[in-house]
């Protein structure tokens, strides 16, 4: 039983390592996974990451076959993470126990300074001096307070600092993700697609001014840095668009070009101080919609700063400003 154990282990893990080739296409607002894995004795198996969207996935055989059965289990994780994480929440569970007793305390030494504010001064025998009293139990009160303010602060600190961590360390372990074993008959490839959320793909422009009525535009993509071997397209498009032809293209790396041009500028005003800003219009003489992105703008190969552009269909027209240094006045 045990051999027969370490035989079926041996072929899932040769079969989870059996990829033949995997691609990414990002979106502006998404990716596309494409995989092909060899099926080993009629079984396969993909990981799911924890950003895929699971009722996106599409799996078909490839050289013949058909498939038998799919089963989708959630992956474990690491036990080291594991503790962690139940170590973080029990922590973070401990500083909301604070939180509330410390409103508690809040209330108590809130209700406490006004009875000490609105009490009417009486000199007595025990109390000869009752506006010192009264200064001095107002003090206490607000002294109280200030105390509840300042572990107020420590503990929501404390919970924001637990929660980057919680973060951290899901995305480090990618806690979420599944596991996603195939059975298939005869032998062949299974080829699997699937969509990831909160990935995609950012455009970065070079807007370079020649000075003499022309501005030399370059498109670069942002995107987080895939697997090795993983082959990269950007698609400048939403995820619902996809089979719509939009403009695609093999970036090879992340901020590698995407596209470079050349526009005649309609209007210019260059600042020649430093508290100056430089701005310019141009109509968009590329034949695809410029999708919106960061914009760092260069005069005669000076750097002029940074703008955000907002993107420009096919011959509109449109206006970037960078620069403008405001000082404060004085009076």
């Amino acid at each position: 039983m045990r051999v027969l154990l370490a035989v079926l282990l041996l072929l899932s893990a040769t079969a989870a390592q059996a990829a033949v080739t995997r691609s990414i296409t990002y979106y502006l607002d998404g990716a596309r996974v494409d995989e092909e894995t060899v099926a080993v004795r009629g079984y396969a198996e993909i990981v799911l990451p924890a950003a895929a969207l699971p009722e996106s996935l599409r799996i078909r055989p490839v050289g013949g076959g058909s498939i038998l059965r799919v089963d989708i289990q959630d992956a474990r994780a690491n036990p080291k993470h594991e503790k962690e994480l139940q170590t973080l929440a029990e922590h973070r569970r401990r500083l909301e126990d604070r939180l509330r007793a410390l409103d508690t305390r809040e209330k108590i030494f809130t209700a406490a300074a006004k009875s000490q504010s609105s009490k009417t001064p009486r000199k007595t025998k025990a109390n000869p001096e009752p506006m010192a009293t009264i200064r001095k139990g107002t003090e206490f009160a607000v002294a109280q307070l200030e105390d509840v303010y300042r572990a107020r602060r420590i503990a929501e600190d404390g919970i924001r600092d637990v929660d980057a961590r919680i973060s951290s360390l899901k995305k480090e372990a990618d806690i979420g993700r599944r596991i996603v074993r195939i059975w298939v008959s005869g032998k062949g490839r299974v080829a699997s697609s699937y969509l990831l959320a909160d990935t995609a793909w950012t455009p970065a422009y070079d807007f370079r001014l020649d000075g003499k009525g022309s501005v030399d535009v370059t498109m670069r993509a942002l995107f987080p840095r895939p697997e090795k071997g993983t082959s990269v397209t950007v698609a400048a498009a939403p995820v619902s668009a996809a089979g719509d032809g939009s403009y695609r293209v093999a970036p090879g790396a992340p901020f590698g070009e995407v596209m470079r041009f050349r526009c005649p500028v309609e209007g210019e005003e260059a600042g020649s101080l430093l508290s100056e800003r430089t701005v310019f219009s141009f109509a968009n003489c590329a034949p695809v919609p410029l999708p919106g992105g960061e914009a760092t703008v260069y005069r005669l190969g000076e750097y002029l700063g940074k703008a955000s552009f907002a993107g420009l269909q096919p011959g509109l027209r449109g206006e970037i400003a960078v620069g403008a240094a405001k000082f404060a006045t004085r009076d």
